[in-house]
């Protein structure tokens, strides 16, 4: 039994979840070291059982006020309202402990130790010169993913820690602010302090605030021993769209990513998976992973220049439609 740590609270988001967010609920259930409560943030509560297989044993996890000691809220919003910042924020007036835990509805726990190894990490890495913001997990791909996939999370997440620091920005470049919400645990007091994400935005929300605290003098801190199964097998178009979005957000934070180009971090990718594909002599995965990079470098520099699209244009291209419909993008 672990004692005298530090207490943390576990905030969701979901659309539509699958089984893998039950899954995930009950990892969160059996950590070793568990939350006070889970907060759900949910997008359009009509379609919040549509994929679940199992919604009685779902709504019990729900309606279920003190599961295993862990209070259980779910919070509905709608479609139209939903902000990478904004959703997120409003879970945080909810947090009574020292840690938040931000989660997306399809990652799921790797260990029961998820948890205790995020909480060291703030203790491992914090010193009299420097506070750790904010821990990140490490993704591993699920079981049945493509091989690409598999290489693409061990490219963007290896198997040793990663300390970031404003003086480290000339060494890691933009890889410096890189950061996951799909699993990643947030000092609550500096969270605060920081008036939270920000709000109104395509995508990026976890990079901004990463780029916010470190140069404020805080640390962000990759783990690789804490570890969530995270992966998506995009179709070419997926791709284009995710990567379409990845390049709007970078051109409206043009003082952080002008300095900080991402172009290097995209070939150092291709270079790596077509070096593992190669070795396990992969020819057919390696033509496919080509034509992948193409959609996304066709969709990120797309994005970059949304603002001389047509916003029908930005509405075809975008996988968040509602930034574009409701006005909410940049004039």
């Amino acid at each position: 039994m672990v004692k005298n740590v530090k207490k943390y609270d576990v905030v969701i988001l979901t659309h539509a979840p699958s089984d893998e967010f039950l899954i995930s609920l009950n990892k969160f259930f059996e950590q070793e070291i568990k939350p006070q409560s889970i907060i759900v943030v949910n997008t359009d509560k009509e379609i919040f059982l549509k994929n679940i297989t199992n919604c009685e044993e779902l709504k019990k996890c729900i309606n279920n006020k003190d599961k295993n000691n862990i209070k259980l809220y779910k919070i509905d919003i709608e479609k139209k309202d939903f902000d990478h910042g904004w959703s997120r924020n409003i879970a945080i007036k909810y947090i009574k402990s020292d840690y938040v835990l931000f989660m997306t509805d399809d990652a799921i726990p790797y260990d029961r130790e998820l948890s205790k190894n995020m909480i060291r990490a703030f203790d491992k890495y914090s010193d009299n010169d420097y506070k750790v913001a904010v821990v990140y997990a490490r993704q591993i791909a699920k079981k049945g993913s493509k091989i690409v996939e598999k290489y693409v999370r061990e490219y963007n997440y290896p198997d040793y820690d990663i300390v970031k620091e404003k003086k480290k920005e000339s060494e890691l470049g933009i890889k410096n602010y890189f950061c996951s919400n799909v699993c990643a645990m947030y000092d609550v007091d500096i969270f605060r302090k920081n008036d939270g994400f920000e709000e109104n935005i395509i995508l990026n929300e976890d990079m901004y605030y990463a780029y916010k605290v470190i140069n404020d003098g805080y640390r962000v801190v990759y783990s690789a021993d804490a570890k969530v199964y995270h992966s998506h097998d995009y179709s070419f178009r997926e791709q284009f769209s995710r990567n379409f979005d990845i390049g709007v957000s970078q051109y409206d934070k043009k003082e952080i990513f002008d300095k900080l180009p991402s172009t290097n971090e995209g070939f150092k990718l291709l270079k790596y998976v077509m070096l593992k594909l190669l070795c396990r002599l992969r020819f057919i995965s390696m033509c496919s992973f080509v034509i992948e990079c193409f959609y996304r470098y066709r969709g990120f520099k797309l994005g970059r220049k949304y603002k001389t699209l047509t916003i029908d244009k930005c509405i075809e291209y975008s996988s968040n439609k509602d930034y574009f419909t409701k006005g909410k993008y940049k004039k």
